[in-house]
């Protein structure tokens, strides 16, 4: 062997190293391929991003819940410019179906922050636990506690829900065959259910379609449209129901038309700081037609058609 190949490193012959006549050549090992990139790196920093406006976003929606701890949001609308258009809106709400709606329509805290109850009892001059003001209980009125306003809008929401199923009611017991039922549909007095045929008398018309869903809004009415003699009556009963109230009050009767029958509707309203809300059902009118407060204000045109010019 040649000395001077005595050092070399083996290499095992190959085509690719052979020269010609068989000789092996050294061949120095290449390089390892340098690896590319994944893009893991970029998918890193992108996930980083994301996650940095996730915590953004979120730290943003605690800070607005604990700023709104404590707040609700106000069950009345933001009021009408006239009592009628408040009216108008209770009539729509209701043919939709909409009971938020209906509630938007009435002074809801505005009744709460203004209302005297003093006023109330200066006028009844008697007291009773039970006793009610404007279709609805009041628990100490001008006591300041969370409480006692959440009871108080409670009531009122309730007054509410029980005078709208009365008014649903009133076409339906135009439907009803059973003079005794519709008798007590229109006049609020107790429907003694003595057998089966009178369970079932009342479930059919528990079960029937209240048909608000056909009302046509008609024209709005006054008092020169009625034949009484008011005198200072009229004028009496809104001074009082202004000072019980604590703003001006108007009577609104609206005609409608429900399924093809013509009925008025009758609404107390009440302003506050230049806007209309409904004040409660039924108004000065509808007590001098004798409507009955079980109607909450609705009644057939024809029944009460003695009292129109």
């Amino acid at each position: 062997m040649d000395a001077n190949n005595m050092n070399a490193t083996p290499v095992t012959p190959t085509p690719e190293n052979a020269q010609a006549g068989g000789n092996p050549v050294p061949v120095t090992p290449a390089p390892e391929p340098r690896k590319k990139s994944s893009g893991k790196f970029v998918f890193f920093m992108i996930g980083l991003a994301l996650g940095v406006c996730a915590t953004a976003v979120l730290l943003m929606a605690v800070l607005q819940m604990r700023g709104s701890l404590g707040k609700t949001a106000r069950l009345e609308g933001d009021g009408y410019d006239t009592p009628e258009e408040a009216v108008t809106a209770y009539a729509e709400y209701l043919k939709a179906g909409d009971f938020e709606g209906i509630l938007s329509t009435f002074a809801m805290e505005s009744f709460e922050e203004n209302y005297s109850v003093e006023e109330f009892y200066d006028r009844i001059r008697a007291f009773s636990p039970g006793i009610a003001t404007s279709g609805q209980q009041l628990v100490m009125l001008g006591n300041d506690s969370v409480l006692t306003s959440s009871v108080n809008l409670e009531n009122r929401r309730a007054y509410i829900s029980s005078s709208v199923f009365r008014q649903m009611i009133v076409p339906m017991a135009a439907e009803v065959d059973d003079e005794e039922l519709a008798s007590t549909l229109t006049s609020g007095i107790t429907f003694i259910i003595d057998d089966d045929d009178d369970l079932e008398t009342l479930m059919e018309f528990l079960n029937s379609d209240p048909k608000v869903e056909n009302i046509e809004i008609g024209d709005f009415l006054d008092k020169s449209d009625f034949d009484f003699d008011f005198g200072k009556a009229l004028k009496d009963y809104n001074k009082y129901k202004k000072k019980s109230w604590g703003g001006d009050i108007e009577n609104i009767c609206m005609e409608l038309e429900i399924d093809g029958d013509d009925y008025i509707l009758f609404m107390t309203c009440v302003c506050y700081d230049d806007k209309w809300y409904i004040a409660e059902f039924g108004n000065y009118f509808s007590l001098a037609c004798g409507i009955s407060p079980q109607a909450a204000g609705l009644c057939p045109e024809d029944v009460i058609e003695d009292c129109f010019k």
